[in-house]
């Protein structure tokens, strides 16, 4: 446990050096593909064993901050990306690829990471559960329709479909969470908080190093195209950052600080892979780079996250 303790400690700085593993091996890249999926769900479940049922309770007893916050996510951000992409002409800097891959990005529920990684920055744990599981299940009916009135595109999406998967999903990491609570024991896992950290910085480090499959080529055949696709990706996730926090600042620096979290990490994953027929390859090297925030911005902002939520 002593190594995964330290890697638990030393969490954001581990993440932001492992971003490049995928880059530096793309054969490692391409072995680690098939392990896309199930590190999603492994990331799930780590993410509901580090939270205590009392605080889930205790958000979900609290409409009044929770809903707002999913509205934001899911019908404020993505009006948002659709104003800055026509207003930067993006497509035509990019190409369409690009152009609806930050709305459909926007428009995305959180990543099923974000409370992990609330819980490793010390911010409002319960409050990012409440949101990714609400905004995960919410978003086959508001992201479609969405997505099809605002950029024109339509994503052959059953709603239905996408929602038993989603909620699938979501039931798998809980009870596989509750089996090892039970077993374990609270005590237990607190006292090896530090490990389970460890432990789920090794899942992201795998995710990171699947998701960047291909993307080494791609900057070797296109530098230009793809150094702004990556300076595009921070800027986006800074800016939608930035707003959370100053729209939900009178609720709190804390839930505001947790709210800024939410709004830079959005789980993009779960949407391409569930109509890669209606998107422009662009789109799967947008939602790669999209990795370089993801995994860079806790170790940089932590600091800052720090002095905002208290």
């Amino acid at each position: 446990m002593t190594a995964l303790a330290w890697m638990g400690k030393h969490a954001t700085a581990l993440l932001a050096a492992g971003v490049f593993v995928g880059l530096a091996l793309p054969d490692l890249a391409t072995m680690a593909r098939p392990l896309l999926v199930p590190s999603i769900v492994v990331m799930l479940v780590f993410s509901l064993l580090r939270l205590q049922p009392a605080a889930i309770v205790e958000a979900a007893r609290s409409p009044g901050r929770v809903l707002p916050v999913v509205g934001f996510v899911l019908l404020v951000s993505p009006a948002i990306g659709w104003a800055g992409v026509s207003a930067f002409d993006l497509e035509g800097m990019f190409g369409i690829g690009v152009a609806v891959a930050v709305v459909v990005w926007t428009a995305s529920p959180p990543l099923v990471s974000v409370t992990a990684l609330a819980t490793i920055l010390r911010l409002d744990g319960a409050l990012s559960l409440m949101v990714m599981t609400l905004g995960g299940l919410l978003m086959p009916l508001t992201l479609p329709p969405l997505i099809l009135g605002l950029i024109g595109v339509d994503l052959h999406i059953g709603v239905g479909e996408l929602m038993l998967r989603l909620t699938g999903m979501l039931a798998l990491a809980g009870c596989i969470a509750a089996v090892i609570r039970a077993v374990a024991g609270r005590a237990r896992i607190q006292r090896y908080s530090d490990a389970l950290d460890g432990a789920f910085v090794l899942v992201m480090l795998v995710f990171a190093v699947a998701v960047m499959d291909g993307v080494t080529q791609a900057a070797i055949a296109d530098p230009v195209k793809v150094a702004g696709m990556i300076a595009l990706v921070f800027a986006v996730s800074l800016i939608l950052q930035g707003l959370g926090f100053l729209l939900f600042l009178p609720a709190g620096r804390r839930t505001a600080t947790t709210v800024a979290l939410i709004a830079g990490n959005r789980n993009m994953a779960i949407v391409l892979g569930a109509a890669p027929a209606a998107f422009h390859p662009d789109a799967f090297l947008y939602l790669a780079v999209l990795q370089f925030p993801i995994y860079l911005l806790p170790a940089l902002l932590r600091p800052v996250y720090r002095r905002l939520s208290t």
